[in-house]
């Protein structure tokens, strides 16, 4: 998949948890970061963006093992979730086709789905995955659309853009309910690790 990049979004203040959620430990006892970062790399996807905020230095050295560029959001305590996704953006080759951003929360995305993904995608149409009528994450966010998303407005969300576009996305039906699960609580992190993802 050398024509896709990734944007990991990992800038977070994690304010439903008092300690960073990125940082727990999950599975064999990595990171979830790492577990995150695993798929990608799993899958060739390369190159990989991981925009850091809070706790950059130890998000980073959780990710030590992994091929990446970290790229930090000076914004990350006020600027919301689309100001990540704008410095991913701004980062990435522009000779890409697409763009991969998933929140650094959701470790029980696996390699399978996102080259299920990749494979879904055509020039001009995002591609987004879909469990149970439920649509979740990751995006593949084609290069037509960069663009749009970073013209938006500092106070808009980056679905905006998908939304603006429904007839240029994909909708790709996935077995996997890890596409719409993010480890946001202390119940969510404990439900993960007993589903044993």
């Amino acid at each position: 998949m050398a024509d896709f990049g990734a944007i990991i979004l990992a800038a977070g203040l994690s304010s439903r948890m008092i300690e960073n959620k990125l940082l727990l430990p999950w599975g064999d006892g990595e990171a979830i970061i790492s577990q995150v970062l695993r798929a990608y790399v799993d899958a060739d996807v390369d190159p990989i963006i991981v925009v850091t905020g809070r706790d950059a230095e130890d998000v980073a050295a959780a990710l030590a093992a992994y091929p990446l560029t970290f790229a930090h959001n000076p914004d990350f305590a006020t600027g919301e979730i689309l100001s990540s996704v704008k410095t991913g953006l701004r980062t990435l080759p522009k000779s890409l086709d697409a763009a991969f951003i998933q929140p650094g929360d959701m470790p029980c995305i696996f390699s399978a789905v996102i080259r299920q993904l990749a494979a879904a995608h055509e020039p001009g149409f995002n591609v987004a995955p879909v469990y149970e009528g439920q649509r979740g994450h990751p995006v593949l966010l084609d290069r037509a659309f960069w663009r749009a998303m970073l013209d938006l407005p500092g106070d808009a969300r980056p679905r905006a853009v998908i939304a603006g576009a429904r007839e240029r996305l994909r909708r790709v039906e996935v077995d996997e309910k890890g596409v719409v699960l993010d480890i946001d609580t202390r119940e969510a992190y404990e439900w993960g690790l007993a589903r044993g993802c």
